[in-house]
């Protein structure tokens, strides 16, 4: 039985997973839940799953959550909360999905606590990478993408030798952008970078994904994974969304995942893994007529995938730096304080005014992220 924390339970992926959790209750169950501050429906799914264990993000929002419940779990709020979500000693499970470097303690406590982690933050493996693999070996953890791109590579590269992998390739939707010109992408609104031609997520990663930043992270959680040189991870625009990856082997021949584009079957595959069995996604419709694209991203219009490439190439805090300043710039643009270009012109300034040093610590790679956050607010504080 899979005993489950998931830490942030109200996003797109918090929900899908308990969707997975439902079609599966002879295999999967939920013993702690933390979420923000979507209060109504983390009430429905604490009343619905009934968890040991509960976190929100305010002492007040702990407060209105004792007297709303009908039954008494451990009720926990901030960073601790996550902690003591990700720790709950009834769970062998810990699905990370909070958004952003925040979910980074918590993982990385997971995964030192021998915990099976199934990491949908592609931030705290950007962000410290070389720090959740030393966890994950020191505690003796599991480390399982959700991201669908990842879930695929996983399910491509399980057993093979690494000497035969020529290349890897995540492929992107391309955003609503991706047919648009230069001058009409620089003046994109904030209703327009939200309205994702393919997925439904949450507001942060929908405007990363027509930045093609979230490619760009996915990149570098390519390599902290599976061990990949950056000269062995591309990006492959393919607007249908079906083929999530493909792997090129040395002799000359490739292999590609395909499934429906529904964030449980990834979900499912990295709870129950290595087992694959009937779940809540109806299988992949050949008979359908179905034409697939493929094309290589424009990094002109797109220079948020080659700063990507750049931090990981810097190697270090640099991918730390990156994501810090992406975070600031992309809550100014949904807040309305900046433009759509000046996400990418914000990202590639801090990344080049601050030195990347070694991530040797936690505390080092937290330091860089505080550090990248205050260049980024001071840039942002003149526009």
């Amino acid at each position: 039985m899979r005993r489950i924390a998931i830490l942030g339970s109200t996003g797109s992926i918090g929900t899908s997973t308990l969707d997975v959790v439902a079609a599966h209750p002879e295999r999967l169950a939920v013993v702690a839940l933390a979420a923000g501050r979507n209060r109504d429906l983390f009430l429905k799914q604490c009343e619905k799953f009934k968890p040991a264990c509960v976190s929100v993000s305010s002492e007040e929002d702990a407060r209105w959550l004792r007297s709303a419940l009908n039954h008494a779990p451990e009720i926990h709020f901030g960073p601790e909360g996550l902690l003591a979500c990700a720790l709950h000693p009834d769970a062998n499970t810990v699905v990370a999905a909070v958004v952003g470097a925040a979910g980074l303690q918590s993982t990385e406590a997971a995964l030192r606590a021998g915990r099976r982690v199934c990491v949908a933050n592609k931030e705290s493996l950007v962000v410290g990478g070389a720090l959740m693999k030393a966890a994950m070996e020191a505690g003796g953890g599991e480390l399982l993408p959700v991201d669908s791109e990842h879930a695929a590579l996983h399910q491509l590269l399980d057993g093979r030798d690494p000497q035969s992998i020529l290349e890897v390739r995540i492929t992107a939707s391309g955003g609503p952008f991706r047919e648009w010109p230069m001058a009409r992408i620089q003046a994109a609104t904030r209703e327009e970078a939200l309205n994702h031609p393919t997925w439904k997520m949450g507001p942060k990663i929908t405007i990363d994904s027509a930045t093609l930043m979230n490619k760009g992270l996915e990149v570098i959680e390519a390599s902290v994974l599976f061990g990949l040189s950056v000269d062995q991870i591309a990006v492959t625009v393919h607007p249908q969304s079906q083929v999530h990856a493909m792997v090129g082997f040395r002799d000359g021949t490739y292999q590609l995942q395909v499934s429906a584009n529904d964030m449980k079957l990834p979900i499912q595959y990295t709870l129950l893994y290595p087992d694959k069995v009937p779940g809540p996604v109806r299988p992949y419709d050949w008979e359908q007529a179905r034409a697939w694209t493929f094309e290589a991203p424009d990094l002109e219009r797109f220079p948020c995938l080659g700063l990507a490439y750049a931090a990981l190439r810097a190697g270090g805090t640099a991918p730390a730096i990156l994501n810090a300043a992406n975070e600031m710039a992309v809550a100014a643009f949904l807040e309305g304080r900046i433009g759509f270009w000046d996400i990418q012109a914000c990202n590639s300034e801090v990344l080049a005014h601050l030195s990347a040093t070694p991530a040797a610590s936690l505390e080092a790679v937290l330091a860089a992220d505080r550090n990248a956050r205050d260049n980024a607010r001071s840039w942002l504080a003149m526009k």
